[in-house]
This record gives structure tokens, sequence and C-alpha cells, in this order.
């Protein structure tokens, strides 16, 4: 029969009309031998496969029986006097759904629905609900039967089969524009030539790489054997039909050769035939797929080519390495070391032997930091030339090595930097060459440059000296001159005048004098400005002794005191050193203070180069430090250079007289003694003159 059915759409339900097999109704129950309304209802609550519930009129459970239980999980208890409504869901609840079933079966006597409905637990299942309306006998309704069993289990059997139809429509859908696409993609592809070949081996198909790769249009070619496309000598060789029957046994079959083009021309084919078979397995032809590979052909003989000249290269390269290696081992100009990353001698060459003095069992394993003196070692520059070649691929140095046995030799060296392919260090080179005559002979061209280059400074400093001497030498001398000459008229003005002519005559004689010990001075300074006499051995002492001497009435006079520590013995000309001292010693009796005896102390030291105010001299030269000290009437420090000059005064010559050249002959005597000269002072304290000799 034709009953009204409810499928769910949303969250509500959709009345349908469609044939249902219905659970047994009470009118077919009725139609069972007759038995009493007690064992019918005995019946109904053992049946565990349907949930049979009497409703009211109004929907309200009047019976609930074991498989309303089982299926829905409420006891009897828990729904007896509670509305049906109860199992459906949330969203048929919210459109009334009970209310319409009962006016369903109330109208029509009986509606049927399948659709989701809610255990006690929350849990869902799919029921198929039938509610037929029972009657009095006059026709009004008394109640309705609920009769639900559960279809979860068929519902979704059913979706699964729905979902996979509709899966397997989808995958006919695109394996359809697959295939169409397929046939389409093989039509235009132009890389390669794609051909469907019959049993026998005759063209079915042709596309247009087929078309561009071997010159044929389709109607030209189509129904011809491929034996077209092979030499004379593989058709002869039945090489096309040996491919057909290897893609047989195997499946398919790759070859490559070459292949001939409808113009003649050949190209390098790239070839795979492939068997094609229907479902029951039997065959129906080939597809064959060719690819040209004239330029990879031509490019792999070119790397065949190259691999050839490569290995012959590699042998001759072995063959140099080892005449390279025992170049190397035999090099005795050179000591080529070969260093880890550390710094550690891996080998030794002869000449390494030669030049360093170790032989390979002593030294194969030691850091190469062994050949630096110790003041290199503490600088740390074995290993900052090892960093220097980590950063810029090699270092080079020159300086003093040492061998085995403690000498030294001037070593050039280049240190490289080793790669492996992948740009690691993996050691280093080391190259040294003894340039130690070359050195010598560098060491001489620059001393022979400093000593040329010294004399010229000395000649143009005399030059300048000379220039200022003259100068002032002809103005000092035309002085004591003009006196004499002018005395001299004066006597003759005073017609001889016995008296007068004593007076003038008096100080002619003392200009003479003067201008004599004036040419004295000069000719003691031109005498030591050129003097080239040879250094020797000379006791200082013995030279203050001297001067001592020299100075015996000057001293008595003025009391002075001259006090001494030992002197030193030095290279020089002793002369001039006397002179020197005789100088100094004069001046501070000269200079003295008028009410206080003169007190002369000379001391010495030796002192570094460095070690010296003022002057920039070599560190690694020591000098005689001699002082000469007073305590006369000293002189402003400002003038400390001017006193040096040639006839350079600071006091007036009718106090202090003398020619002014004195101090000018002490440092020309110590120039020529390779020395250097300093003086300090301070008005009415006295004078200290600085001596540096070399010791």
């Amino acid at each position: 029969m034709v009953k009204s059915r409810k499928k769910k759409s949303g969250s509500s339900e959709e009345a349908t009309s469609e044939p249902v097999k219905s659970p047994p109704t009470p009118e077919v129950l009725g139609a069972l031998p007759a038995l009493s309304d007690r064992s019918f209802r005995e019946v109904v609550q053992e049946v565990e496969d349907y949930a049979i519930v009497l409703l009211d009129a109004t929907g309200t459970i009047l019976t609930w029986n074991k498989g309303a239980e089982k299926i829905i999980g409420y006891s009897a208890n828990d729904v007896v006097g509670k509305n049906y409504r109860i199992v459906h869901t949330t969203e048929d609840r919210e459109v009334n759904l009970s209310a319409k079933m009962l006016e369903i079966a109330r109208t029509e006597g009986q509606t049927h629905l399948e659709g989701w409905s809610v255990r006690k637990d929350g849990t869902r299942f799919w029921g198929s609900v039938t509610i037929t309306a029972l009657h009095e006998h006059d026709g009004d309704i008394r109640g309705f039967l609920q009769v639900t069993r559960d279809l979860t289990e068929k519902k979704t059997a059913e979706d699964q089969y729905s979902n996979f139809v509709e899966e397997l429509r989808l995958k006919n859908e695109e394996m359809r524009k697959s295939e169409d696409r397929y046939h389409k993609m093989i039509t235009e592809v132009v890389d390669y030539a794609i051909i469907l070949l019959d049993k026998e081996g005759k063209i079915l198909a042709w596309n247009k790489g087929a078309e561009k790769l071997k010159g044929y249009r389709e109607d030209e070619i189509v129904g011809k054997s491929f034996r077209f496309f092979y030499p004379k000598e593989e058709k002869d060789a039945r090489l096309p039909e040996r491919l057909l029957e290897e893609a047989v046994r195997n499946g398919s079959v790759t070859h490559e050769g070459w292949r001939l083009r409808k113009d003649g021309t050949r190209f390098w084919g790239n070839v795979t035939l492939t068997a094609l078979h229907d479902e029951s397995g039997e065959l129906i032809g080939f597809s064959k797929v060719t690819r040209d590979h004239t330029q990879k052909k031509i490019a792999e003989d070119r790397v065949a080519n190259a691999l050839e000249a490569l290995r012959q290269a590699n042998e001759q390269l072995k063959e140099s390495e080892e005449r390279y290696y025992k170049m190397i081992a035999e090099v005795q100009d050179y000591a080529i070391l070969l260093l880890n990353t550390k710094g550690e001698i891996q080998n030794w060459n002869a000449g390494a032997e030669a030049i360093k003095g170790y032989k390979a069992s002593e030294i194969i394993g030691k850091h190469f930091e062994i050949f630096y003196p110790d003041e290199d070692r503490k600088k740390k520059i074995p290993q900052s030339l090892l960093q220097h070649a980590v950063k810029h691929g090699k270092s080079t140095h020159e300086g003093w090595r040492m061998r085995k046995d403690g000498s030294l030799f001037w070593g050039s060296v280049v240190i490289t930097a080793l790669h492996n392919t992948a740009g690691k260090i993996i050691g280093f080179s080391k190259v040294t060459r003894d340039l130690s005559d070359r050195k010598k002979a560098e060491d001489a061209l620059k001393a022979s440059a400093a000593q040329l280059d010294l004399k010229n400074r000395t000649l143009e400093r005399v030059n300048e000296e000379l220039s200022s001497f003259t100068h002032v030498a002809s103005h000092d001398m035309k002085e004591p001159l003009r006196k004499i000459l002018a005395f001299a008229g004066r006597i003759e003005d005073a017609g001889f005048d016995r008296e007068k002519s004593r007076e003038y005559v008096q100080k002619i004689v003392s200009s003479a004098s003067g201008l004599q010990r004036l040419i004295d001075d000069l000719l003691s300074y031109s005498h030591v400005a050129n003097d080239t006499s040879t250094f020797e051995t000379v006791d200082l002492n013995g030279v203050l002794e001297a001067v001592r001497g020299d100075l015996e009435i000057a001293i008595n006079e003025k009391k002075a005191v001259i006090e001494s520590t030992p002197l030193p013995v030095v290279n020089g000309i002793s002369y001039q050193l006397q002179q020197l001292f005789l100088n100094l010693l004069s001046n501070s009796i000269k200079f003295a203070k008028p009410d206080e005896p003169p007190r002369i102390s000379i001391t010495s030291e030796i002192i570094e180069g460095p070690d010296i105010p003022g002057v920039p001299t070599n560190g690694l030269n020591k000098y005689y430090h001699i002082a000469v000290s007073d305590n006369g009437i000293g002189f402003a420090q400002e003038y400390n250079r001017r006193i040096f000059e040639a006839f350079e005064r600071l006091h007036k010559k009718d106090k202090y007289p003398g020619t002014g050249i004195g101090l000018a002959i002490v440092k020309k005597i110590i120039q020529n003694h390779n020395g250097i000269i300093s003086a300090e002072g301070a008005p009415d304290e006295g004078a200290t003159f600085h001596l540096y000799l070399p010791a």
C-alpha cells in the first residue's frame, strides 16, 4: 500500500508518498487467533527488534515494550506519561514534527517516516517509523500505535553506496575528460613523435611531434610500416622486427640509434616501443614514442672524447706529478715544505736539509715555528703568517731564521694555503730561500747610501756653516783692522806725540792680539771640520788630566774645583777630544760667578739609544752619556741651540772676552765622532752640557 513518508531535508522533514513495507498493524494482529488483551500486550512487550509504543490521542506514551527500551534506551518508567516527541531531534521539535505526523495519521489512517531519532544517551539512530490511528467502534480516534525499527546500518550502507556511486560517476567524468585531454595532448605534442602501430608495425596514428621530427605529413605515412625510419643496415639486420618481438616478450623495449627523416638526413632517436593489449590480454598493437637526442648524442660524444682526453691528461699528469715530487725532493736552493692545518711539518726536501740543517727524521711532525728566533715566536709571527695565508690565500715574509746549529740566515718565505675541491683548507705549502748574501749586500748598500747621505748632509751643513761663517768672520776680522788703521791714523794726527802715540800703539796691539786669537780659533775650527784622522782608542781619563794641566793657571787663579767619576775609553781622535774638554772647562771657568769659585762636575754612564731625550736614535745602539756641569752664571734655556753657532755671544765682549767659536768647535768635534750634544741651563744657576758618544 502507499503510505505517507517523511524524508529529512536540512533540519526538517519532507512528506513523500511511496510504497513501504510496514510492520504488522493492529488490524493484522487482530486477525491472529483470538487472544485476550492481556495476552496481546504480553506478546508486544516481548518484541525486541521493533519499538512498539501505544500513544493516546494527544501523543502521550501509554505503553513501552522491550524493543523500544533496546532501541531508544529509555525504560518504561522513564517515558510512560510523556509525549513521544521526546525521541525527536531538536530541529524536528522546532518544526513540530510530532504533531504533524499525528495529524497525517489521523486524517489518512497511517503515516510512515524515515529519519534521525535521539536515544536517551544523546546518540542518534536512523529509524523507520510507522504511526497507525486506532479507532473506536463509532470511528472516533482513541489513540495511535507507533512502530519503530532501527535501520542505522542500512542507512549507513545506503549512504556509502550512494557516495560510491557519486564518486564513481565523478571519476568516470574525469576519466572521460582526461581521455579527451590525453588524445588532444598526444596530437598537439611537438617534442615527441608519438605513433600508434598495429600488430604488424603499420602506422595507425601520427602526431605533430612525429611530423616535426620525421618530416612526413599524416596522410603520407599512415598505413606504412615503421621500418621506413631505419637505415638500410638496421633493416637488413631486422632491427625493427626484433624490437617488436622484444616489446611483446617484455611489455616494452627502449633503443637508441640513428633514424632517417623524409629528406634522408639522420637524427639520433631515443625510441620506446610498448605492447598494447585488450581486456582479455590479446595483443592489439604498439605505441612508439621517439625523441630527438641528436644534441645529447653530440654532447655525449664530446664528453666521451673529453673523457678520453682527460684520461690521457691524467696519465700525463700522473707522470708529471711523479716528476714534480722527484723535482721537489731534489731541489737544493729552496726549502719546500708541506704543513698541515696546525703548521706541523709533513715533508722535507733536500733544499730544506741544506738550508736548515735538519734531516727529515729529525723535523717531520714538529711545528715550523722551530725555525724562528725567540723574539719572533713571542710576537707569534709564525701563527700570524698562517692566519694571513688563510684569509688572503698566501703570505710572504723576510727575516732572520734559525738553523739546527743555532746560526741565523736571512730567509725569504712564501706560505700558500692549500684547499680541497670543496674549498676547505687542508694545509699549507712553505717555500724558503736563503737570501743571506743578498741581505748582506743590501745592508752594505744601505750603509753606503746612508754614509753617502750623511756626507751629503754634512757637506750641505758645512756649506751653510761656511757661508754664515765667512759672513760673520769677515765682520769680526774687519773690526780689529779698522781699529788698527784708525789708531795708526791718530798717531800721525797727534804729531807723533810720545804719550799719545804710546796709548794708540797699546790699542793697536790689543786689536792685533784679538785678531790673532780670532785667526787661531778660525784655524782650529777649520782643522776640526776638515780632519780625516783615523779613530783610535782614547782614554778620556787621560784626556781630562791633560786638560787640567793646560788650565792649571786659570784653575788656581779662580780656585776652581773639578770633580769627575771614572770616564770611559772611546774610539776617537785624541787631540779633538782634548780640544773638546779644554773648551768646555775653559767656558765653565770663564763664565763663573764673580763672588763664587767655579765648581765643575763630570759624570759618565752607558745608556740605550732611545733613552736620549728629544733625539731620534737607533734603539740597538748604546751611548756613553758624559755630563759636564758647573755653577756659573748659566744661560736662558731658549738659547740652548744658539750657543753652539759660530760667533754667537750671549754676553758683551768687554765683560767676557772671546771669539764665540769655542762651543761651535765642541759641536763639530762631537759630530766628527758620530755623537750628540745638547745643553741646558738657567740664569745664575749654572749650565750642563750633555755629550753622547757611541759605546
